[in-house]
């Protein structure tokens, strides 16, 4: 039997080629986002699979990872937890094939997802070439929102544009990347966009420049961030990428571009002349994106 290891830690996910065909593996949880626990859960299995969508593989098979606290939680919640969990799996033709769960005082719900490279073909962040396309597919700011709905300054009823969004698959978002061309591809999550968008500047080789204007958020989050309220994750994500960085903004502006994302976009390169393509894509997927910036040939990354 044939078997070989395409693709270590470091990328969004694994990648194993057993008898012809490649295998893709990933996992992630997180701690509750909404006081609703069934759209918790399904914004949790949508998150967790955006690792496989972001390869532009299939998801096939997950196994949930739970975090609970046996003596305080109530089974029933668990219960709603698992249904939002589920329904998404089903929205994805995803089968749930088991789990495990530890008593753990602060809840936490994640998928581990299997999920197979279409004729072994799939996008790496390593694929970015300077003078191309950066292509973003959801706005910035839901960990700005959720922290605020965790601290009662925010009221469920107030993000639903958020939630509607992370409870949005990259399904679609992975066939416009592949339909346009994409050379390099990851999704947005717990580094924020600068934190990704790095890691896909470095394995690729090049340097990006993004223009502040240019990126979409949530009007509610860039309020609340001038109010002075952000997660300490954002700022933990900026000095992640200060080194390279080029730029005359204001420090809130970099927060943002900074904000940890739960079930974000997909973040992806392509060429020039494939725009017309990528528009033409979006529009017979329904699908939203921005173009925020170009690739370089610098190492550094430029915010203007």
């Amino acid at each position: 039997m044939d078997r070989h290891t395409l693709l270590h830690i470091g990328d969004d996910a694994g990648a194993y080629e057993f008898n012809g065909s490649v295998w893709l593996q990933t996992v992630d949880f997180i701690t509750p986002t909404v006081n609703d626990p069934y759209l918790w859960g399904a914004i949790s299995a949508a998150n967790s699979l955006s690792d496989i969508y972001a390869m532009g593989g299939v998801p096939l098979t997950a196994l949930a990872v739970v975090g609970l606290n046996n003596c305080e939680l109530d089974k029933s919640v668990f219960k709603e937890v698992m249904r939002g969990a589920v329904d998404k799996l089903r929205e994805a033709k995803t089968v749930l094939l088991g789990g495990h769960t530890i008593d753990d005082k602060e809840p936490k719900f994640g998928l581990a997802v299997s999920g197979i490279a279409p004729e072994g073909r799939f996008i790496t962040q390593k694929g970015a070439r300077p003078g191309q396309l950066i292509v973003l597919t959801k706005p910035l700011g839901t960990g700005i929102l959720i922290k605020a709905l965790k601290e009662g300054r925010l009221s469920q009823s107030d993000i639903e544009d958020a939630i509607t969004n992370m409870l949005e698959l990259n399904e679609r978002a992975s066939k416009l990347m592949l339909g346009a061309g994409a050379t390099a591809c990851t999704d947005t999550t717990g580094f924020g966009l600068l934190g990704h968008l790095r890691n896909v500047c470095k394995n690729s080789g090049v340097g990006a420049k993004v223009e502040f204007q240019r990126v979409p958020t949530y009007k509610l989050s860039v309020s609340l961030l001038k109010e002075g309220l952000f997660p300490k994750g954002a700022v933990d994500n900026l000095n992640f990428v200060r080194e390279i960085l080029k730029t005359s903004l204001e420090e809130w502006q970099l927060i943002l571009l900074s904000d940890p994302i739960t079930s974000g976009g997909l973040l992806f390169t392509i060429d020039r002349e494939y725009e017309s393509r990528l528009k033409e894509e979006a529009k017979k997927l329904g699908v939203d994106f921005w173009i925020i910036g170009e690739t370089k040939e610098d190492k550094q990354i430029e915010v203007v």
